[in-house]
């Protein structure tokens, strides 16, 4: 399945910015062999050129128009050198543009000059409480003003954020906090006491009365004296794997130095280029920041000097108000959102004007067509854009919006940079049209995650990770992702792919969303099972569901038994946790699937 946008924020710098034009190459080869010990560099898939201007190399240059030195006359010669290394960032913003707005939510608006002057204010609370560069601190946030404050003021003091779902129970966090030994948490819950009861370091909260246990965030923000502290632009950001399986992981930052510079030069702007970002311009934060996509967001619009807008918790039509209001250029949504909106009635769709709107991003899970026909209707042809990442390997490929209907289930081709291998358990590679485990190689491949060894050749070889999606590539390099491999049912031998029936299941007019897996039989060992969302107030049974698969899919993949919920388990990145619906069912069994 596809999944969301993943640790590109792990680089050592931004998580990339808007390249000029670059000459797509070829695609990659595709062929039987075992895997080569090859340059890094890979074969590219370079993004078309974005025509919109926005932040270039690492987020701290600007793109072609804006990298060059620029002098600031009332400035000094030591000043204009500064206020040019820092070009992109807060302290940037605050000294050419301080009363630019950078962040609005609700009715509050937090201007570059006052997010630099209260983060160096929270990074000189924090540096007298012992935080120092090297140190990591736990943020569970839902979105908010204050997060952008304290990131900020860790990245000015090197201090890496370890990201918390808010939604984790406070046994959950703590596992995060103390597995990857951060020195403290961050959080803005509204009863931070459920943490005395944890060993979670340092507390600080946010909206809390005087007394309430922990530092406050209002006291933090009223350090006084402080000293004028500069980071870079880089998230430094600890992702926990979703937990699929297993206990959560830490995916760790990104080395300074680790891998070759114009090797991740390249990628970063290549990925940038799927996600332009008007200079100066409103961006729509809608994702959570305790995965990577939102983060990434935050920070390429603050290298572009715009203003990000938030909107927590999400509201279909509230996100088109927004739109509107704020002229909101770029947004990136997971596919659910999307389909809140295609849900609203006609009449109110017909309210807004969302014609400012030139970039809309999504990904975390298979877009389907019927969608992308519905946002080409409303948008235009050329504002949908889909990736696909790992948390282990960052963002792979892209599809661009003039193939968004072309080519029907792609995921697309490869960022610049990147390798796809599709390969047997062997690491044998297959070729074209035929399917197997997808590996890539990128940049971002993790070698380890955070406390734990290095990983096994049956994960990682020559620097290609398997990512554990299934699929294959078409002959011009395209990828398609058939399902998680873990997720494929086998039934009396034969293998499938629970992502095709799903879906065909989400096309039928009355049907949300829809999530297939395997439940045991006794003559054939599994036959699938669908999972169904129904749009309310219709009904559906399990006749008109068979009667409309009829056709489109071979009998030996229809489900023949249908379950309608309200809503299907997601993890924190919106992908459907498949186990929790195959508990019921497996729990007496040796194996879950």
């Amino acid at each position: 399945m596809l999944r969301s946008e993943a640790s590109v924020t792990r680089a050592t710098t931004a998580s990339g910015g808007l390249g000029d034009a670059m000459t797509r190459s070829s695609a990659p080869r595709v062929d039987a062999r075992p895997l080569p010990d090859r340059p890094g560099s890979g074969q590219p898939g370079t993004p078309p050129t974005a025509s919109k201007s926005g932040p270039d190399r690492g987020a701290c240059r600007r793109s072609s128009k804006r990298t060059r030195s620029r002098t600031f006359p009332s400035a000094g010669k030591a000043e204009n050198e500064m206020l040019d290394a820092e070009q992109g960032t807060p302290e940037f913003w605050a000294r050419t543009s301080p009363d630019a707005p950078a962040v609005v939510q609700g009715e509050k608006t937090l201007t570059y000059g006052e997010w630099n002057d209260r983060a160096d204010r929270v990074a000189e609370g924090l540096s007298r409480l012992g935080l120092k560069a090297g140190d990591r601190l736990g943020m569970r946030f839902r979105l908010g003003i204050e997060w952008f404050v304290i990131q900020r003021a860790l990245q000015k003091l090197g201090v890496a954020q370890v990201a918390v779902n808010w939604k984790l129970t406070p046994d959950e966090a703590t596992y995060i906090i103390e597995d990857s030994e951060a020195v403290g948490l961050a959080c803005n819950d509204r009863e931070p006491s459920a943490w005395a009861a944890h060993n979670v370091g340092h507390l600080i909260t946010v909206g809390q009365e005087p007394g309430t246990p922990g530092m406050r965030y209002e006291d933090l923000v009223e350090t006084p004296d402080p000293t004028p502290r500069f980071g870079p632009l880089r998230a430094n950001l600890v992702l926990y794997t979703s937990g699929t399986t297993g206990a959560p992981r830490g995916v760790p930052p990104l080395e300074p130095g680790s891998v070759d510079a114009d090797w991740l030069d390249r990628y970063q702007r290549s990925v940038a280029s799927a996600s332009p970002v008007k200079e100066g311009g409103a961006v729509l934060l809608t994702l959570p920041v305790h995965h990577g996509a939102g983060p990434t967001v935050a920070t390429r619009a603050c290298a572009a000097g715009g203003t990000v807008i938030l909107l927590d918790p999400y509201d279909a039509e509230e996100a088109l108000r927004l739109i509107e209001k704020h002229q909101v250029w770029t947004w990136t949504a997971v596919p659910t959102m999307l389909l809140r909106v295609a849900a609203l009635p006609k009449q109110t769709l017909d309210r807004y004007d969302l014609s400012s709107l030139k970039v809309l991003r999504t990904g975390a899970s298979a877009v389907p067509y019927s969608l992308k026909e519905w946002v080409i209707d409303l948008l235009g042809p050329d504002v949908l854009w889909e990736t696909y990442g790992a948390s282990e390997a960052g963002m792979i490929s892209y599809t661009a919006p003039e193939y968004q209907l072309t080519k029907p289930g792609t995921s697309g081709r490869p960022f610049e940079g990147v390798e796809i291998a599709i390969v047997d358990d062997e690491w044998n590679r297959r070729p074209a049209g035929e399917t197997g485990e997808i590996a890539v190689k990128t940049p971002m491949v993790i070698d380890h995650y955070l406390g734990r060894g290095p990983l096994g050749e049956d994960t990682l070889k020559d620097g290609f990770y398997r990512t554990g999606d299934a699929g294959h590539l078409d002959e011009d390099g395209f990828l398609y992702i058939t399902d998680r491999v873990k997720d494929m049912i086998v039934a009396g031998g034969v293998n499938i792919y629970p992502a095709e029936i799903e879906k065909v299941l989400v096309q039928h007019p009355d049907v949300i969303d829809a999530a297939v897996i395997g439940i045991p039989e006794p003559t054939f060992g599994e036959q699938p099972l669908a999972f169904i969302v129904v749009d309310p107030p219709t009904t559906l049974n399990d006749d008109e569901l068979l009667a409309f698969l009829d056709g489109k899919l071979a009998p030996y993949k229809r489900p023949r038994k249908f379950v309608y919920v309200e809503e299907l388990p997601v993890n924190p990145t919106g992908k459907v946790l498949k186990s929790e619906l195959r508990k019921p069912y497996w729990s007496d069994r040796e194996r879950a699937i």
